[in-house]
């Protein structure tokens, strides 16, 4: 493999960048890595190789992407920032990426279509494709939320995302960490930390400590049904409450399921193990059929 350093120096592409008018906005999460050697670790980490579609969301100065086009990847990436859009176009050793000028997001609650009219062009069918990217720090949760929940074709994730974020995503029950995206990527696939990167190792350096997140998704598992991620929603809003107390519409307290899971009533959301949760809303929807 080409040792990416020999594609590009920091200085020149920060140079370059400067002459575009380029400035880093913090709100955007502009945070670029330029080690070559733990470039290529991440590129380990994610699991791609040769022929595989990656949805690359904030490529930045394209350090990354390159590479993922090493690797042999086939890449999409979606950039909000006209400047970087403009750098990454005139880059002749980035000229095979598809590259989709907005955000990943058109709402907090919504993926962008035509982020979804390209997946679907491009990384539809049996093959699928991976989402590999250093994720900017604001739209990480939702995007992977969504993405795990609505997109089967999703088929692995290796992500650059703060430490507090990742260790949400392996969280275990009971704790304060343990979420609803917790237990979306516990039920379709299998999660973990494969790296802890330090704030220096960015430019600019952020605030906080960063965390590569790997997840593959399990084939044989069955897609997330919708009642159950408006039930862990609606439960994680107010954990603090019993759920007992929180479900008092939809389940009895002297309801069978309760018994049959060896639990009480008393018990908080966040103590629900990820098939506990999947049990509660086959069961509530159940009751909603019959109601």
């Amino acid at each position: 493999m080409t040792d990416p350093a020999s594609l590009f120096s920091r200085q020149r592409v920060l140079d370059d960048l400067r002459l575009l008018g380029f400035r880093f906005h913090q709100k955007r999460g502009q945070n670029f890595l330029f080690d070559s050697n733990l470039l290529q670790a991440l590129g380990r980490d994610s699991g791609v190789g040769m022929g595989d579609r990656v949805l690359e969301v904030g490529p930045g100065a394209g350090t990354l992407t390159r590479v993922l086009l090493e690797l042999g990847c086939q890449v999409t990436c979606v950039e909000l920032d006209r400047v970087l859009c403009q750098y990454l176009r005139d880059r002749p050793d980035l000229a095979r990426i598809q590259l989709i000028e907005g955000d990943a997001l058109e709402t907090k609650n919504r993926l962008s279509s035509a982020m979804l009219d390209q997946l679907d062009l491009h990384g539809g069918g049996g093959d699928g494709f991976h989402l590999v990217a250093n994720l900017p720090y604001s739209i990480a949760a939702p995007l992977v939320a969504m993405l795990v929940a609505q997109r089967s074709d999703l088929k692995s994730i290796g992500v650059l995302v703060q430490k507090e974020m990742a260790c949400r995503w392996v969280a275990r029950p009971g704790t304060r960490e343990y979420g609803t995206t917790t237990v979306l990527l516990a039920l379709t696939g299998e999660g973990k930390i494969s790296r802890t990167v330090p704030a220096r190792a960015f430019v600019p350096p952020p605030k906080v400590e960063s965390c590569f997140y790997t997840w593959t998704r399990t084939p044989t598992l069955p897609p997330i049904p919708s009642l159950l991620i408006a039930l862990m929603r609606s439960c994680f809003q107010t954990r603090r409450k019993t759920l007992g107390k929180i479900l008092r519409d939809q389940l009895s307290h002297d309801d069978g399921w309760w018994q049959q899971q060896g639990l009480d009533p008393t018990i908080r959301p966040d103590q629900l193990s990820p098939q506990q949760w999947a049990s509660l809303a086959r069961r509530i929807g159940e009751h909603s059929q019959h109601g």
